[in-house]
């Protein structure tokens, strides 16, 4: 080959024909695996609720036609948490069946011999894979959370014919107030019925509690406003007073509250924040950090996977497929019991990190050492 023909393999377009078949192969891949993941799921779970579905709509006289559109539109709800639970898997899926594909057709090793390394033969795939990672960020943080209240809204509904929570819930806001015992609805964002209560004086000699009911907050004012009076019992130094409150001063509003409900791909960054400092349980602040690293999966993975399958025997390929698929599934094994370790005994730094940064210098290791 020529200097000059080599010059331009090194030096042409960012993405020229060949990263452009790659990438096709790749998203082709992607696309098939997700669906499958996605229809398993559907399958799965539609089964597990279809008696409860049936016997709801049975209740309510819910018209069959009406009952298929709400069950399509909760399992349609479900797809963005669905994706990013299963993303960084089906990635390293779509990188394995491209490169099988290539090394099937027997078009890698003529396309390394044209002067390209590794690295930039499957510079596509990298992209996708940080494209990917994007993509899971910003599900994660405009989509997810919109849809999860709907979606868990529209499960209990299906499920039970109900749209209202019991939160056995212990919070106290900014303005000392704890909330407990809490009925609420996410569709709504109106809260049913909350138990309040507030200590005040340094013994905490002032009590006072009350039961409100059908709460709404005012979003401008910050304040809870109740559709009819509720008793607010004062107790101080034995004497009793009861006072008539329609309005609760508070700096927990329903985001906060319908976030309780949420699973951890339905919370966005922000309101893991809140979590975090409402309740200052370990499990939300290591889902803060595990939100940034679990995106970061699509590209480690793929570090991780490609030595093991660019094997140019046929015999070795197979066995380099397998071990793809093994080492990957350790990576989440290890990442899902250091998450839990996190949530009772680990710091969350160390919990969230440690895979990423250990198997992110593992996977760097292992592909600069492929074979060429």
């Amino acid at each position: 080959m020529s200097d000059e023909s080599v010059r331009f393999a090194s030096h042409g377009p960012f993405l020229d024909r060949v990263d452009r078949y790659i990438a096709r192969i790749f998203c082709s891949s992607y696309l098939v695996a997700f669906l499958f993941f996605f229809g398993a799921f559907v399958v799965i779970d539609l089964f597990s609720r279809a008696d409860d579905f049936i016997e709801t709509a049975g209740a309510l006289g819910i018209p069959g036609g009406k009952m298929v559109s709400m069950v399509a539109a909760l399992y349609l709800y479900s797809s963005p948490s669905v994706f990013l639970q299963v993303a960084p898997f089906v990635t390293v899926i779509g990188v394995i069946v491209t490169v099988a594909r290539i090394l099937q057709a027997n078009e890698l090793i003529p396309i390394l011999m044209s002067g390209r390394s590794v690295f930039r033969t499957l510079r596509s795939v990298f992209l996708m894979g940080g494209i990917l990672t994007l993509i899971m960020i910003l599900i994660q943080e405009l989509v997810s959370p919109y849809v999860g209240s709907r979606r868990i809204s529209l499960a209990e509904y299906l499920s039970d014919g109900e749209r209202v929570f019991d939160l056995d819930i212990f919070i106290q806001d900014q303005q000392g107030r704890i909330w407990s015992k809490v009925k609420f609805d996410p569709a709504t964002e109106i809260v049913h019925e909350a138990s309040l209560s507030l200590r005040e004086g340094e013994q905490g000699e002032v009590f006072a509690h009350g039961v409100a009911q059908f709460l709404r907050y005012d979003q401008a004012a910050k304040v809870w406003r109740a559709k009819e009076p509720f008793d607010w019992t004062v107790e101080n130094d034995k004497v009793v007073t009861v006072e008539q409150l329609t309005e609760i001063e508070s700096s927990i509003d329903p985001a906060q509250i319908g976030a309780l409900l949420k699973e951890a791909f339905d919370l966005s960054f922000q309101e893991l924040g809140h979590l975090s400092a409402l309740t200052e349980e370990p499990r939300y602040q290591v889902l803060l950090h595990y939100h940034v690293t679990f995106p970061l999966t699509n590209v480690l993975l793929i570090l991780l996977a490609l030595p093991f399958v660019i094997r140019y025997e046929k015999r070795s390929m197979l066995l380099g497929l397998a071990a793809a698929f093994f080492v990957c599934g350790v990576y989440f094994g290890i990442d899902m019991a250091m998450r839990s370790l996190g949530e009772n005994y680990l710091h969350p730094v160390l919990a969230a990190w440690f895979t990423p940064i250990f198997f992110g210098a593992l996977g760097i290791s292992l592909f600069d050492g492929i074979r060429t």
